[in-house]
C-alpha cells in the first residue's frame, strides 16, 4: 500500500512540474514533445502520441510521439470518423480504454501496417479547451503486458487538461503575431504611399539589419527587437505633425516621433531607442541628439548602416557594379559607424543582389 501511495505522489508531482513547464512554453513543437514524453511516463506505456485535428481536411495527424516511433508516423493521415479509436475519442469527446485492440473494430490497422508496429492496447483522452477540441493524446501498449486502468485514465486526463490550456495559449499567441504581422504590412504600405520612389526600402532595410545582427551573434529576443525596429524605423513620418512640417523638418524629427509612437507598446518598448537613434552617427555627426561612439545603441547603428546603404543603393548609377558601389559606400561611410559594425557589414553586402 505504501509503495502505491508513493508512486501516486511521484506521478502527481510529475504532473505538477509538467504543468509549470507547459505554462511557460511558447514553442508548440517543444510543448508537444513534453506532453508526449510525460504521457508515456505517467501511464507506464511503451509509446505515446499527440494526434491533432485538421478541421479543414477533416483528418487527424500525428504531431509528436514518444517511445521510438520516429518521424515516419508524422506523415500518416487518418480520416476523422468513428471507425478509429482516436476519431471516436475526438468526435465524442470521450476517454477510451481499449486493452485488447484486436477485439475492437475501431482500431485503425493501417498505422500499424505502415509503421510495422503491433498495437496491443490504447488509452486515448481528448485534448479540449471549452468547446474547442485540439485532438487527443494516446498512450500505447502498457509495459510488461499490463492493462490500462482508471488510474491511468485519471493521470492522462489531468495531462490532457494541462495540454489544452498550453495549446490554447500558444495558438492565441500565433493569432496575435499574425495580426501584428498584417498590421506591419499595412503600415509599410502606408509609408510607401508617402515615398513611392522608395518602394521595398523598409523590407530591404529589415533584411540587411537582421542579417548583420546575426553576423554579430544576435539571436532570440534581441534579434526580434532589431527586426521590429527596422520595420518601424520610419514610422514617425506618418505622424499628424509631419503633414504640417517641411521635408527637412520631417527628416530631422521622424526618429523622435517614431520612438514616441512605439515606446508605450509593450511588445515594442525595447525597440524605441533603436528607432530614435538610427540616424545618430559614430563620429557625432548624426541627429536628433548628436550622440557619438558607444553612446549610440548597437541596434540603432545596425539599422542606421542598413538604411544608409539601401538609400545610397537606390540612387546608384545603373552601370555601376556591386563592387564599385560597395567601395564608394564604405569610403563615404568613413567613421560614421563603429569599426566592428563596418567590418561585419562588409561581409554582409559583398555578394548582395537586390
Amino acid at each position: 500500500m505504501e509503495v502505491k501511495v508513493s508512486e501516486k505522489i511521484n506521478i502527481i508531482s510529475r504532473l505538477c512540474r509538467i504543468g509549470q513547464e507547459l505554462s511557460s512554453s511558447t514553442d508548440i513543437d517543444e510543448l508537444l514533445v513534453k506532453i508526449s514524453n510525460c504521457a508515456s511516463e505517467v501511464t507506464d506505456s511503451e509509446s505515446a502520441s499527440i494526434i491533432l485535428l485538421d478541421e479543414e481536411r477533416n483528418e487527424m495527424y500525428f504531431k509528436e510521439t514518444a517511445g521510438g516511433m520516429g518521424e515516419m508516423i508524422k506523415r500518416i493521415r487518418i480520416p476523422l470518423h468513428e471507425h478509429s479509436i482516436a476519431g471516436y475519442c475526438i468526435l465524442h469527446r470521450e476517454a477510451l480504454i481499449i486493452n485488447d485492440v484486436s477485439k475492437d473494430p475501431r482500431h485503425y490497422k493501417k498505422v500499424d501496417e505502415q509503421m510495422q508496429f503491433i498495437t496491443r492496447s490504447i488509452l486515448a483522452v481528448p485534448i479540449m479547451w471549452g468547446e474547442k477540441v485540439f485532438g487527443c493524446v494516446e498512450a500505447v501498449n502498457k509495459k510488461n503486458n499490463g492493462i490500462f486502468d482508471e488510474k491511468d485514465r485519471e493521470y492522462l486526463t489531468i495531462l490532457a487538461h494541462q495540454a489544452a490550456v498550453a495549446l490554447n495559449n500558444v495558438f492565441l499567441m500565433e493569432r496575435l503575431k499574425n495580426f501584428f504581422s498584417y498590421s506591419v504590412e499595412i503600415l509599410i504600405a502606408a509609408l510607401e504611399t508617402l515615398e513611392p520612389f522608395a518602394r521595398g526600402h523598409i523590407i530591404r532595410v529589415a533584411r540587411l539589419a537582421t542579417t548583420l545582427a546575426r553576423k554579430m551573434n544576435y539571436s532570440g529576443v534581441e534579434l526580434e527587437e532589431i527586426w521590429y525596429a527596422a520595420y518601424f524605423h520610419d514610422i514617425g513620418k506618418l505622424t499628424r505633425e509631419s503633414r504640417y512640417m517641411t521635408e527637412y523638418e520631417v527628416e530631422k524629427m521622424h526618429p523622435v516621433a517614431g520612438a514616441s509612437l512605439i515606446e508605450n507598446i509593450k511588445l515594442l518598448e525595447n525597440c524605441a531607442p533603436f528607432v530614435r537613434y538610427h540616424h545618430e552617427r559614430y563620429d557625432g555627426s548624426g541627429f536628433p541628439d548628436g550622440l557619438k561612439g558607444d553612446e549610440i545603441p548597437a541596434g540603432a547603428q545596425i539599422i542606421g548602416i542598413a538604411e544608409d546603404y539601401d538609400e545610397k543603393n537606390m540612387g546608384k548609377q545603373e552601370e555601376e557594379t556591386v563592387e564599385e558601389f560597395n567601395s564608394r559606400f564604405f569610403e563615404y561611410a568613413g567613421n560614421k559607424f563603429s569599426p566592428d559594425i563596418m567590418n561585419r557589414f562588409k561581409d554582409v553586402v559583398k555578394d548582395i543582389r537586390f
